[in-house]
């Protein structure tokens, strides 16, 4: 089965006539179709190519978890805007994915905002976190945030 047809002016260097079939039609070579699996197909579905993707997205790994916690979100004067509570879906060192955000108001602000959260789970009891929005994930209505500031609720 033939994938595509080179024509032979745009060839800098065309192939031998034994390597490629001429299609008398059109004067053009043609190009046999590849196995099934490539080289480019193997290092798709290989670890290492995940992780050179993942590090054009993110600074670090997240690490899969389901933490719970009370967030604030405050305008950038500090002014406190809304309360509520959150899953922690995933987390890295540099931030995390909130799912199933919980907000009286039911909603962000128009304007630049920071989150508060406090964790509220295990090991994780009293941790909290100062963080800003980097993405809204519509998905799991979800909120991707990076961190700031790290310190312990008492």
């Amino acid at each position: 089965m033939v994938t595509s047809l080179a024509i032979e002016q745009n060839l800098s260097e065309p192939a031998p006539a034994a390597a490629l079939p001429v299609d008398g039609a059109l004067g053009a070579r043609q190009i046999p179709e590849m196995p099934a699996l490539t080289v480019f197909q193997a290092a798709v579905r290989s670890a290492e190519f995940f992780d050179h993707l993942r590090a054009h997205y993110r600074e670090t790994r997240r690490t899969g978890c389901e933490i719970p916690a009370a967030i604030k979100i405050r305008l950038e004067d500090g002014t406190l805007f809304d309360a509520g509570t959150a899953m922690v879906k995933n987390i890295s060192p540099s931030g995390a994915l909130l799912t199933n955000v919980s907000l009286s108001k039911a909603c962000y602000p128009s304007g630049g905002f920071k989150l508060e959260l406090v964790m509220r789970g295990g090991d994780y009891e009293g941790i909290g976190i100062e963080a800003r929005p980097v993405r809204f994930e519509s998905k799991s209505g979800g909120l991707g945030v990076k961190f700031e500031e790290i310190f312990v609720a008492v």
